[in-house]
């Protein structure tokens, strides 16, 4: 009987083991791409296409061809351009 038990209980662990690692890759290859922050797209450090939308979904930043950032805001329905700005070497946040 014990022995039975054992042999149950291992293919039970082995089951459990080979789903849990079976959806923990299924999630990884479901995660999103990180999020690009506003930030990061003034520096210059965003790629062409991608795109920030404020939390009240007004204003949205693009990368467009070039490193030109579009600024559009939905609301007042305007859209200016601009080029990255380069932090300084004597920025603080160095």
């Amino acid at each position: 009987m014990v022995k039975n038990n054992k042999l149950v209980l291992n293919a039970a662990v082995s089951t459990f083991l080979a789903c849990f690692f079976a959806s923990a890759a299924a999630a990884a290859a479901d995660d999103p791409p990180p999020r690009i922050t506003v930030n990061q797209i003034i520096r210059g450090e965003g790629k062409v296409g991608d795109i920030v939308i404020s939390k009240n979904g007004e204003v949205i930043y693009e990368v467009l061809e070039g490193g030109i950032i579009e600024v559009r805001n939905t609301k007042y329905k305007t859209a200016q351009r601009y080029s990255v700005v380069k932090p300084n070497d004597n920025s603080r946040n160095n």
